[in-house]
C-alpha cells in the first residue's frame, strides 16, 4: 500500500515539476544563468543540510536493490522536478521573516502568510521539525553505528556529551560552522573520489552501457525505479521543508536566492551523486553483487578502492556528513521554535527529545527506521506540493 501511494505521489511530482517549469518559463534549466551569481550563505547551508550521509546511503542503498539503473531515474527525475525547488527556495525567501538579526523561512511561513491557512501551517511545522530535526538524525547516528561498527553505549555517551556542548551555544553560529566544514568535506570527497575513478577509466564506457540497459529491465521499472526516486527525494529533500529553510537565511534577491538552491540539488545529484555511484560499480564491475546490506556493501566498496585506508575514509565522510546534518537538524528546530513560541522551556524541551531521537537512533533497526521515515516523507511532501500548487502563480 505504501509503494503504491509513494507512485502515485511520483507521477504528481512530475506533472507538478512540468507545470512550474513551464510557469518560470524554463529558468530551472538556464544553468549558465544561473550560476553567474550565487548566494553562498544559502548555498553552503543547503548543502549541509541535504548533505548527510542519505547521500552516500541512499544511492548505494538504490543501486543494491534496484541495480545500476536506479542512478539514470535519479537524474531523470531530478530534471523533471527541479523547478519544484526553485519554486520552494522562491516562496521561502519570499515570506521570510526576521527575527533579532537573522531571518527564518520555510514551508510554516509561506503558508501562514501566502496562503493564509494557520492551522495547515502549524502542521506542517510540526511535521517538518519531527521529520527532519529529529527522525532524518536518527539516520545518521544509525549509520554511523553501521559504519563505524564500534560499540554503541560508547557511541551514544559520545554523541550525548557532543550534543550538550554543541546546544549550549547559540543558533546563530551553527550557520558560520556551516559555511566552513561544508566546503572542505565536499572538495575532500570529490577529489579523492575522482582519482580514484580515473584510474578504473577503462571500465566506465561498459559501466554507462549498463546504467542505460538496466533502467529499462522489467526489475528497475517497477522496483529500481521507485527506490531510486525516493532515496533521490531523500537526498534532495524535496518538498521536506529544509530547501525553503535554506533559502531566507538572509536578505539576498529572491530569484537569486532560487537560483542557488536549484544549484545546490543539480550538485549534490549530478556530481556527488555521481561518484557514490560510479565508486559502487565499479566495485560491483569486479565483484558482483554480493548478498549483504547496504551498508555493508559501501564499507566493502570504500576498502576496494582505498585498502585499509577505507575504513578510516569512509568514517570520516560520514561523521562529517552526519555532524552537518545534525547540526543543520538543531539549527532548524530551534529557529523555528524560538520564533513560534518564544518560550526557552519548550525550547529546551524541544532540546532533550532531540538527544533522545539522536541516541535512540543507535539502536533502532535500519529497515523500521527507513520504512518509518517513507511515511513521515510522505505525509510532509503531499501537504508541502498542496501549497507550492497553490502558490505556483506567485513566482
Amino acid at each position: 500500500m505504501l509503494d503504491i501511494l509513494w507512485l502515485i505521489l511520483i507521477i504528481y511530482l512530475v506533472y507538478l515539476g512540468l507545470k512550474i517549469s513551464k510557469i518560470i518559463k524554463y529558468k530551472n534549466y538556464r544553468i549558465s544563468n544561473m550560476i553567474k551569481k550565487l548566494n553562498h550563505d544559502s548555498l553552503f547551508l543547503s548543502l549541509g543540510t541535504k548533505m548527510g550521509v542519505g547521500t552516500i546511503i541512499g544511492i548505494t542503498m538504490s543501486i543494491h536493490i534496484g541495480g545500476p539503473g536506479t542512478i539514470l531515474w535519479i537524474y531523470i527525475f531530478t530534471i523533471l522536478t527541479s523547478s519544484i525547488i526553485y519554486a520552494e527556495s522562491y516562496l521561502g525567501n519570499k515570506y521570510k521573516q526576521k527575527i533579532n538579526d537573522t531571518y527564518i523561512s520555510g514551508i510554516y511561513y509561506y503558508t501562514k502568510f501566502g496562503l493564509n491557512k494557520k492551522i495547515l501551517a502549524i502542521i506542517s511545522l510540526i511535521l517538518f521539525v519531527s521529520t527532519y530535526s529529529l527522525f532524518f538524525l536518527m539516520i545518521q547516528s544509525n549509520t554511523i553505528t553501521e559504519i563505524l561498527n564500534i560499540n554503541k553505549y560508547i557511541l551514544s555517551f559520545i554523541i550525548i556529551i557532543l550534543l550538550i556542548l554543541l546546544i549550549t551555544n547559540e543558533t546563530n553560529q551553527i550557520s558560520k560552522l556551516l559555511n566552513k566544514i561544508v566546503p572542505i568535506m565536499c572538495l575532500f570527497f570529490i577529489i579523492i573520489s575522482l582519482y580514484t575513478i580515473l584510474k578504473h577509466s577503462h571500465l566506465l564506457p561498459n559501466i554507462f552501457k549498463q546504467i542505460i540497459e538496466n533502467a529499462f529491465n522489467i526489475k528497475t521499472m517497477f522496483i529500481g525505479m521507485l527506490i531510486g526516486i525516493k532515496r533521490s527525494i531523500f537526498l534532495n529533500e524535496l518538498l521536506i521543508g529544509t530547501t525553503s529553510m535554506s533559502s531566507g537565511i538572509n536578505n539576498e534577491d529572491t530569484e537569486i536566492t532560487a537560483n542557488t538552491l536549484t544549484i545546490g540539488t543539480y550538485f549534490i545529484t549530478f556530481i556527488i551523486s555521481t561518484l557514490v555511484a560510479l565508486l559502487v560499480l565499479i566495485y560491483m564491475y569486479y565483484n558482483g553483487s554480493p548478498n549483504i546490506s547496504y551498508n555493508d556493501l559501501l564499507i566493502q566498496v570504500f576498502n576496494f578502492h582505498f585498502n585499509t585506508f577505507g575504513n578510516y575514509f569512509l568514517g570520516i565522510i560520514v561523521s562529517l556528513l552526519a555532524t552537518t546534518t545534525i547540526i543543520s537538524g538543531l539549527y532548524i528546530g530551534v529557529s523555528n521554535l524560538n520564533y513560534i513560541f518564544k518560550n526557552k522551556i519548550i525550547v529546551n524541551i524541544f532540546k532533550m527529545i532531540f538527544i533522545m531521537c539522536i541516541t535512540l537512533g543507535i539502536f533502532t533497526n535500519t529497515n523500521s527506521l527507513w520504512y518509518f521515515i517513507d511515511i513521515m516523507m510522505l505525509i510532509i511532501i503531499i501537504i508541502n506540493g498542496y501549497v507550492v500548487n497553490k502558490l505556483k502563480n506567485q513566482l
